[in-house]
């Protein structure tokens, strides 16, 4: 192993551990109820061009996706930003897939073209600047055989565990650039 790919896996492990203490004393301190909330885990990336792939972006379209994945493992709660778009937004998702690669949509964010058959109409996307906010469950899976991503609750906990390993990533496609704007890694430094 890479001496930096052990500080940072080190790191992680560390700042993963603090986290947990911390979430501990909040309990402690004021009471059971608050435990739960405050194991909530929340995931935060910024969306740019130079994420995407698999030709790289120069854009000045930016954003923010956070998701916060509720205690039980049953729902995410969502935010996407963007600003800036070179052109009208089409659809953002959820893509199975580590940095540098592409992967198939497995939750939709927003969309302004047809909606994906067999799950909930997701929101439309607006116009830039925005913000949408939407609850996923396992109801919003989109299987992907070809990649092991499950349908229901078992794809569902597929999705949360990619997240939690870095393979997983949020994007806003538009009309200039339907493969995708912006774009940002899921997971945890």
């Amino acid at each position: 192993m890479r001496h930096s790919t052990f500080l940072r896996h080190v790191g992680s492990r560390s700042s993963s551990m603090k986290r947990k203490a911390a979430h501990c004393a909040a309990a402690l301190v004021c009471g059971a109820s608050v435990c739960a909330a405050a194991a909530e885990d929340t995931v935060t990336t910024r969306l740019v061009g130079y994420q995407e792939t698999p030709a790289t972006i120069n854009s000045a379209a930016s954003g923010e996706f956070k998701a916060t994945i509720h205690v039980d493992g049953t729902a995410i709660d969502y935010t996407v930003t963007y600003q800036d778009l070179s052109s009208p937004p089409l659809q953002s998702h959820i893509h199975f897939g580590r940095p540098g690669l592409s992967g198939g949509v497995v939750l939709f964010l927003c969309t302004n073209l047809t909606p994906p058959v067999g799950v909930p109409t997701p929101p439309a996307c607006p116009a830039s600047p925005a913000t949408v906010t939407g609850t996923l469950t396992a109801a919003n899976v989109i299987p992907l055989a070809a990649q092991g991503i499950d349908a229901g609750a078992a794809g569902f906990a597929e999705i949360l565990k990619a997240i939690r390993s870095d393979a997983a990533y949020a994007n806003v496609h538009t009309t200039l650039h339907p493969g995708g704007e912006i774009r940002g890694r899921l997971g945890h430094d």
